[in-house]
């Protein structure tokens, strides 16, 4: 009579586990409108001390912080967009399926390029938009996004 209980070396599972879907949620970046505010900033700073004749400068400052305000406020205005990657690879934003997304990596920023037709698109998470682990859950779904030559694409 035995006394202790079998044990199984088989999982509960036969088949590998499907990868999940990853869904992320780009938003408009805090610290990229502070970096547009300093670098109006500098700008006005730099006209002040260029040689250029008072009358010039003077001119030219309303124009750069009209410039910096603008480019702030369309950033501020961007729409919040979704973004998932399944687990065939297929990139979607907003429920429209993206035509050859690219995912690069510049330090802490995080680059989502893609093809509308002919116009290029693109999406940059800063630091303050992507928490550690989503930037974790990227890049391993950055994987799948790669693009695969296709059999037929071999010359004979």
């Amino acid at each position: 009579m035995r006394s202790s209980t079998p044990s199984s070396s088989r999982s509960g599972s036969s088949r590998p586990a499907e990868p999940l879907p990853l869904r992320l949620v780009w938003r408009p970046s805090n610290l990229l409108q502070a970096a547009l505010a300093s670098i109006g900033f500098c700008a006005c700073i730099a006209l002040w001390l260029s040689e250029l004749p008072m009358i010039a400068t003077v001119c030219a400052m309303p124009l750069v912080i009209a410039a910096t305000g603008h480019r702030i406020a369309v950033e501020r205005r961007a729409p919040v967009r979704a973004l998932v990657i399944d687990a065939a690879g297929a990139a979607h934003l907003d429920g429209i399926v993206l035509d050859t997304p690219q995912l690069e990596w510049r330090g802490p920023l995080a680059i989502l390029r893609w093809r509308d037709g002919r116009r290029a698109r693109r999406l940059l998470w800063w630091p303050d938009t992507l928490p550690p682990p989503a930037r974790r859950e990227l890049r391993l779904a950055a994987s799948a996004l790669v693009t695969r030559p296709t059999p037929d694409s071999m010359a004979p």
